[in-house]
């Protein structure tokens, strides 16, 4: 009834006298949440559908009545027998009387006394949420038994949740309105009839089933899932004692949510929009690989549902192709976060098996919640305690009540409104103790909004502007006005005047307000009359602009004033809204993947369009595709056009919209942009794309999985940032030619330093207020780092040649004739990154010889013998030996090598304050050992 309320409450006209229609309804929240039973039982769902009728002003309760009893008894021929009608017994704490009426109208349609039963407004009072049209309502039931019958015995059970005693059509006579401020019920100006009654359980019915999930609209799902995993077939079991039991409600819960992701899915829902349809999707997912055993049955099922829904939901089989692309993602997004399950998470999902892997894994704050609780062992959780759930754990209702059958204890939800109550007033007492000045300057603002009779502002002069081709500027034309009501904040000295007509734009759609003067008198603003507007603000269609009170200046209601914008600002708030448009457009055609706005914002210096897209990340390549693709569009001055048209006259699959986002039923603005793009937008925009100049994306994140945001530019500042960008493409191109040429090592550190340079703009320049193309700058730094590593790598394989040098030095010092043997330190090898010893002891193949080495502080040694100079008591193994318990390391031979001829020293971590000391006791152990054991032969 949502999309009515105001019908209703009589402030739009009605869209006709009386409708019919079917409607796909979810729920998962809120004060209608059914998630907790799905699979449970055999009618509860988290999606269903609902038939209804409905009257705007035009018929009410008789006839409303008379037209269902007719459908049920002659259309579908149900049996009356079965049938039960409750209606609305009235309730003292509401004030109102039973319905009466209602009871008279089913006697005299023929329902027998004892089957029209009075409830509560628990039952039998219709109410969306805490305020707004409300009504008694009359239920109608059926039995669904075969003790349908007898009356006496089954009569008490309407109401009581039993599965074969179903609600199956619920009347709703809207004609009341809870009041927001006091909770008080009054009259609407009308009397409506909203209809409801579920095409499940309906069919169940006509079907002859017990069950919804008996019907075709789920059976063909049981029977796919039953195929592609090859598990027991479904059976129907309800009875937790059965061994099918488990089974069967995860193939209830599966398809039930098949359902509902699918019409979510298809209506344009994201996953990263609406928690609760991405706590669903890995509710599934977890299903399908626990029970199942099949990671990618709800990539199955999907298919499935539209195959029973797509005839009559054509939106499901057109975007079947997203729906699944979407599903992958996140499939793998899930994946990925369970990779990072702790032993803590496994833990507790081993302890309390009832949770859900998602709910723990989200929930970050859930093992303290379950300790606290646990520890406290309550049976009644009080306001303040749910609260502290909420607050300092980040639990949510849903799983908090599944933590309280879990633990065992109940929850007293209606004490928890209170305790925020309290707490909200104990903040707004201390809020108006800081700021009372201010906070009554609010106070009397708003009441005299509230209670004027005078017209809002007129505001169809923010849009009458004109392009000045000279100065390239957007010209908003003066506009006369007179004060409405003017509030002196005294606190902040300033005015904040109301005007019977405005051409300010104030913060709406993501844009910013305007800025501008303000004159008194309608004079020059050289009189000294004129002041400088800072802020405006509407309020429920009441234009207010602030500005700062001067001496010796007055204002007064009726006072005529002059508005004037700032042009300069206007007109980058203007192309920059309009490049908005065209970047959502253009990511859309360039990344063929499923994706929907989250939010923008649109600002003087620029504008940041954030997007949830499913599937891989965005390529630089695409990135830069997206950038030429709005500069080619700028170059061809493609017509902009607006017009302002109702909601039912759209055809909204053609236009971009925000998904979640409210728009007004009139008054809707569309803004077409050649073929390119069409969205709803409150905004103002350019007349041609070709008044945008130019246009830059100088950043894009990824702040979350799938979730991009896009920083941009247009206007002068994109032309300054392409400047730019040409700069600096030019700087490092020619770096990367002079050292690809120069090879001199004083040249070299003249290269890092520049290259350094040009990173840390490259790096920093927003932070600095450098703005460069996205795309020039990654590219640049790109270049930038293949060239340190060429740089690193040369600088490498120039130190490495130390090591050749010193042994061949060494080996010149020390000829066969006057050295046995050697036992070397590597100098060198302390500047080195790495060092590989065996190039060390190749240069001596003609004797043995022992090398240490140290790196990053690694000691390292090698031991080199030639096979004939070995033996039992002096060999490579031997040898080193001394040297690795010196050390305390261990040794062993190269993999496929023989250790009497060579053998290695496993790197070992020292610290350098000991290192010389341990070096010399080595080096004399090695030479001493030597002396002794080796024999030359001769």
């Amino acid at each position: 009834m949502n999309q009515f309320k105001n019908v209703f409450l009589g402030t739009n006209d009605r869209p006709c006298e009386r409708a019919v229609n079917s409607q796909k309804c979810v729920r998962v929240g809120g004060k209608h949440n059914d998630l907790s039973v799905v699979g449970t039982d055999s009618y509860h769902h988290t999606f269903f559908e609902m038939l209804g009728n409905w009257s705007f002003g035009d018929y009410f309760k008789r006839e409303a009545c008379q037209m269902a009893w007719d459908l049920l008894k002659n259309v579908y021929r149900i049996d009356i027998d079965r049938v039960y009608v409750t209606y609305f017994g009235g309730d003292p704490n509401l004030n109102l009387p039973g319905d009466d009426e209602c009871r008279e109208i089913w006697l005299n349609l023929g329902i027998p006394q004892d089957r029209i039963i009075p409830f509560g407004a628990r039952d039998n009072f219709w109410e969306m949420g805490n305020s707004g049209p409300c009504g008694p309502c009359t239920e109608i039931h059926l039995d669904l038994s075969n003790e349908y019958k007898h009356t006496k015995a089954r009569r008490h059970l309407v109401n009581a949740g039993v599965p074969d005693l179903t609600e199956i059509w619920n009347i709703v006579f809207i004609q009341y309105n809870r009041s927001l401020d006091d909770g008080a019920i009054r009259n609407l100006p009308q009397h409506h009839v909203d209809t409801g009654m579920g095409l499940e359980r309906l069919v169940a019915h006509l079907q002859g089933k017990l069950s919804n999930y008996d019907t075709d609209l789920f059976k063909p799902i049981f029977r796919h899932i039953h195929k592609v995993t090859k598990k027991d077939p479904y059976r129907g079991c309800f009875a937790s004692n059965d061994n099918y039991y488990e089974l069967d409600t995860a193939y209830r819960i599966l398809a039930d949510h098949s359902r509902m992701i699918t019409a979510c899915l298809a209506d344009g829902m994201f996953p990263s929009q609406n928690h609760k349809l991405r706590r669903i999707i890995r509710k599934s997912l977890a299903f399908a690989s626990r029970t199942f055993e099949y990671p990618e049955l709800l990539r199955e099922t999907v298919p499935c549902v539209v195959e029973i829904l797509g005839d009559v939901y054509p939106e499901m089989s057109n975007n079947l192709s997203s729906m699944l692309q979407i599903i992958d993602h996140e499939r793998h997004s899930y994946d990925k976060l369970r990779s990072k399950r702790t032993n803590d998470t496994n833990a507790l999902l081993e302890r309390f098996p009832q949770l859900d892997e998602s709910e723990v894994l989200e929930h970050a704050g859930l093992p303290g919640a379950i300790k606290e609780l646990t520890q406290m062992a309550p049976t009644h959780l009080n306001g303040a305690t749910i609260h502290k759930m909420y607050d300092t754990f980040g639990l949510d209702e849903e799983l908090l009540v599944k933590l309280g059958e879990m633990l065992k204890f109940s929850l007293d939800f209606r004490d928890y409104e209170q305790h925020v109550r309290k707490l909200k007033e104990g903040y707004k007492l201390e809020l108006a103790t800081q700021l009372q000045s201010r906070l009554s300057a609010y106070q009397s603002l708003k009441e005299s909004l509230d209670n004027t009779t005078l017209k809002t502002t007129g505001t169809e002069r923010k849009y009458n502007y004109a392009f000045n081709q000279e100065k390239g500027l957007y010209e908003v034309a003066p506009c006369q006005a007179n004060v409405s009501l003017l509030l002196d904040d005294e606190s902040r000295n300033q005015w904040h005047v109301v005007t019977d007509k405005s051409n300010f734009y104030c913060e709406s759609g993501g844009q910013q307000g305007d800025k501008g003067r303000l004159t008194v008198g309608g004079g020059s603003t050289e009189d000294g009359k004129s002041f400088e507007v800072t802020t405006v603000t509407d309020h429920k269609g009441f234009i207010m602009h602030s500005i700062e009170k001067q001496p010796n200046v007055t204002l007064s209601v009726g006072d005529r004033v002059v508005l004037q914008i700032d042009s300069n600002r206007r007109t980058q708030l203007t192309v920059n809204h309009t490049a908005t448009h065209l970047l959502n457009a253009m990511v859309r055609k360039m990344v063929p993947l499923p994706m929907c706005q989250r939010s923008s914002a649109v600002t003087e210096r620029g504008l940041r369009l954030e997007l949830a897209i499913s599937g891989d990340k965005i390529t630089l390549e695409q990135i830069s595709a997206i950038e030429g693709e709005i500069r080619s569009a700028i170059s061809r001055n493609e017509p902009i056009g607006v017009r302002v048209c109702n909601a039912k006259d759209l055809d909204f699959a053609k236009i971009t919209t925000v998904p979640g986002e409210t728009y007004p039923d009139r008054g809707l603005r569309v803004v077409s942009i050649g073929n390119i793009s069409s969205e709803l937008c409150c905004g103002t925009h350019a007349m041609n794309t070709g008044e945008l100049q130019d246009f830059a994306i100088t950043n894009v994140t990824q702040s979350k999985s799938g979730c991009f945001t896009f920083h941009a530019v247009a206007g002068p500042a994109a032309k300054k940032v392409h400047f730019l960008g040409a700069q600096i493409q030019s700087d490092v191109g020619q770096l990367q030619q002079d050292a690809e040429q120069n090879e001199r090592s004083e040249d070299i550190t003249s290269i890092e330093t520049r290259m350094q340079r040009l990173k840390n703009v490259l790096l920093t320049g927003m932070d600095n207020n450098i703005h460069l193309p996205y795309c020039v700058r990654q590219r640049c730094l790109n270049v930038i780092n293949t060239l340190y590593q060429k740089l690193k790598d040369r600088s490498r394989e120039s130190l490495r040649e130390l090591v050749d040098i010193e042994m061949r030095n060494l080996m010149e010092q020390k000829p066969v004739t006057s050295d046995r043997f050697i036992v070397h330190f590597l100098e060198c090898s302390i500047i080195l990154e790495e060092v590989q010893l065996s190039k060390a002891t190749r240069y001596c193949p003609d004797r043995p010889i022992l090398v240490i080495s140290i790196t990053d502080n690694q000691v390292k040694a090698r031991a080199t013998v030639p096979l004939h100079m070995a033996n039992e008591r002096f060999n490579a193994e031997r040898w080193l030996g001394v040297v690795a318990q010196t050390f305390k390391a261990q040794t062993a031979a190269p993999k496929g090598q023989n250790a009497v001829e060579v053998c290695n020293m496993k790197a070992r971590k020292v610290t350098m304050l000991h290192f010389d000391a341990t070096l010399e006791k080595a080096l004399l152990a090695a030479r001493t050992y030597a002396e002794e054991h080796f024999q030359q032969v001769g």
